[in-house]
């Protein structure tokens, strides 16, 4: 269903081979998928407390330090500003290319990858909630385990890489920063614990490789048959 999302929009033929040509500039290194046992360890790590009696205890000890440390230091009501900038990494993704910063695609394939990286990106996070059915730490519901607006902002961060990464490093930084501070917002608003926005770090950007690699496939294998 995912796959069928992604390619309704029109399609360019010469879009693979700009794609396999600019694959040999120096930006490759930055623009390669992260290795898949790095994400893997995020949502490893992540689920841990579910069923490891001594990570369990860290994610509350973390819990019980942040909402200490906001009641002393901060307004104790929540700063919802997450809510919005979980969306800044994907909505700059597509806004730089239209401001003229070179990325890797451009319009509609650029669209594609963006647009199959947040369906991905919710569709695997609401299957998983579905069937864990963990309770969040302010007891508000039982859907806390992985995070979906962590989720959300990784994936958009690992989108600025792999399109802007042969551009400029800051970029990619400050797409991977704003994620990070939304994973932080999630736990200091009590809701979420650290290991759901572990996971949801994991998640984000295996949706993000995971679209480009669907597309890369369909458009070499498919549209230049």
């Amino acid at each position: 269903m995912t796959a069928a999302v992604l390619w309704l929009l029109p399609a360019a033929p010469a879009v693979a081979q700009d794609s396999i040509a600019f694959e040999k500039g120096p930006g490759l290194v930055l623009q390669s998928p992260l290795p898949a046992s790095l994400t893997g360890l995020a949502i490893a790590t992540g689920a841990s407390p579910m069923f490891c009696e001594p990570m369990m205890r860290q994610n509350l000890l973390i819990r019980e330090e942040v909402q200490m440390w906001r009641r002393g230091s901060m307004d104790f009501r929540p700063l919802t500003f997450d809510n919005v900038i979980q969306f800044v990494p994907l909505v700059s993704t597509v806004a730089l290319n239209l401001c003229g910063v070179p990325s890797r695609h451009s319009d509609w394939p650029l669209m594609r990858r963006a647009l199959g990286s947040a369906v991905i990106s919710t569709t695997l996070v609401h299957s998983v909630k579905f069937f864990v059915d963990e309770m969040r730490p302010d007891f508000s519901s039982r859907n806390s385990f992985p995070s979906g607006h962590t989720s959300f902002a990784f994936s958009g961060a690992e989108l600025l890489r792999l399109e802007y990464g042969h551009t400029s490093p800051w970029i990619p930084v400050a797409g991977y920063a704003v994620a990070l501070l939304t994973g932080f917002m999630r736990v200091y608003n009590d809701r979420h614990w650290t290991g759901d926005v572990l996971a949801g770090a994991g998640f984000g950007i295996i949706a993000a490789d995971l679209s480009y690699w669907l597309n890369d496939y369909i458009e070499r294998k498919v549209w230049k048959k």
